[in-house]
């Protein structure tokens, strides 16, 4: 077999034995792979930066039975959030997480990947706050892989003009085929405009976009009801954001 190269970011990173580090990769060629980093432990290894989480660039692969072998790197990019802030690390760390619930090997990851590098750079900018970064993510996640509810038309009518979101129906309602439905909510306009960006705008121009404490706290209310009632997996990341981060 032959080395290959493929595009990729870490996102997630442990040592194996004392002198290996066997890395998880979301590349762009082959989805998700594990390899192995032979002496990424040692400090003057050439692939210790490269064997870091949050790491992305270019990585020089041989496959093996099981994994593959990282054989050479040149890393574009090197997210360093420990050194922002520890929150932005756990924020990061989720999104890692949320990454690898997701992708499969061998299969399209081009999008995740995207996703991914866009909303870290988001997090290192400063411009826009974490934990809507979170939410935009986890919003764009959804609808990457087919999850997320259609917010632009009421699941009973076809209309566009929708006013209220069911969480357990995964739905939008207007206001006329919402009656009699006590679980459809009242959506601001601006948080259901915010949603329909989110699920169409292009990832270059995800994060361009802020909102007011009102609308931020129906996103987050909406977004931690959905994401508890609709999915059946407990990240240990998400969890210390919950416990230490959030104020509530």
């Amino acid at each position: 077999m032959t080395a290959e190269t493929v595009m990729g970011m870490v996102i997630s990173s442990q040592n194996i034995g004392e002198t290996d580090r066997r890395i998880v990769l979301l590349t762009r060629e082959k989805g998700k792979i594990a390899a192995f980093a032979r002496g990424a432990v040692k400090p003057k290894n050439p692939l210790v930066s490269a064997a870091q989480p949050f790491t992305f660039g270019e990585f020089f692969i041989y496959p093996g039975r099981d994994s593959y072998t990282v054989t050479k790197a040149e890393v574009s990019k090197h997210f360093d959030f420990v050194r922002k802030s520890l929150d932005k690390y756990y924020y990061a760390s989720y999104m890692c997480e949320l990454a690898d619930y997701y992708t499969r090997e061998n299969l399209d990851a081009s999008d995740v990947l995207l996703l991914l590098y866009r909303s870290f750079q988001a997090l290192m900018s400063d411009a826009t706050d974490d934990g809507l970064i979170r939410y935009i993510y986890e919003w764009r996640m959804l609808c990457i892989n087919g999850e997320m509810p259609d917010v632009f038309r009421c699941r009973k009518c076809g209309s566009e003009n929708v006013t209220r979101f069911s969480v357990q129906g995964q739905c939008v309602f207007c206001d006329e085929c919402e009656k009699g439905n006590d679980s459809a909510e009242k959506l601001m306009p601006a948080a259901l405009y915010a949603l329909r960006y989110i699920a169409a705008s292009p990832l270059s121009e995800l994060f361009s976009f802020k909102v007011s404490e009102q609308v931020y706290a129906q996103l987050k209310d909406i977004t931690d009801r959905y994401i508890k009632m609709h999915r059946r997996y407990e990240f240990n990341s998400l969890r210390f954001i919950e416990e230490n981060i959030i104020k509530t």
